[in-house]
Formats: structure tokens, sequence, C-alpha cells
């Protein structure tokens, strides 16, 4: 929430149930564990290509989406996925991720 001239304005940001993703990938594409970061770089670009969008595609123009995601690796997925939905016309994509694969080096 947030006050706007002494009036207090509320922002919908609407949330995918757990029973219906909005994003669904439609086949099955390559596993990006244990690869080098330029396998890993095309897997989440094949993956990116693969997701379908199951809602209303009014509900991306202009959108600000949260993209939710179980381990950050190499952060290819989530930018892929990012780009994607930039180019359907979301004004703005984030990242939360719960959990980070330990740096290497």
């Amino acid at each position: 929430m947030s006050t706007i001239k002494g009036k207090l304005q509320t922002r919908a940001f609407p949330l995918s149930p757990p029973s219906g993703h909005r994003l669904v990938k439609s086949v099955e594409t390559a596993r990006s564990a244990s690869r080098t970061l330029d396998e890993k770089r095309a897997a989440a670009a094949a993956h990116a290509a693969a997701l379908t969008w199951t809602g209303d595609p009014r509900d991306i123009k202009s959108a600000t989406i949260l993209l939710v995601d179980d381990v950050f690796t190499s952060g290819s997925q989530l930018q892929h996925v990012a780009r994607r939905l930039r180019a359907t016309g979301a004004a703005d994509v984030r990242g939360l991720v719960l959990a980070r694969v330990p740096w290497g080096g």
C-alpha cells in the first residue's frame, strides 16, 4: 500500500494458485544440472521457449511479474524466462528464489 496526496492506494497482485500455474512447460527439455555455463544457458533458452502462458494474454501487458523458482544456480533460467515475458509485453519481471547454490571457484 502507498499513500498519494493523503489517499491510500492499493495494487492488486494476482497470484497463480498452486493447482493453476500460469506458465507451463509443454515439452520436456534438457536438464542443466552438472553442466557447463554454456550448456546451462542453452538449456535455459530451450526451457523458456517451451513455456506456454495459460492465463489471459492481456494479463502480461504492462504487468509486473514475479517469477518464483526453487534453486538459483547460474541465473540463466530466470533471465531467459524474463526476457520472453518482457518481449510479450510485461513491464517488469522480478525473480524470487528459495535457495542459492554455493558460489564455485
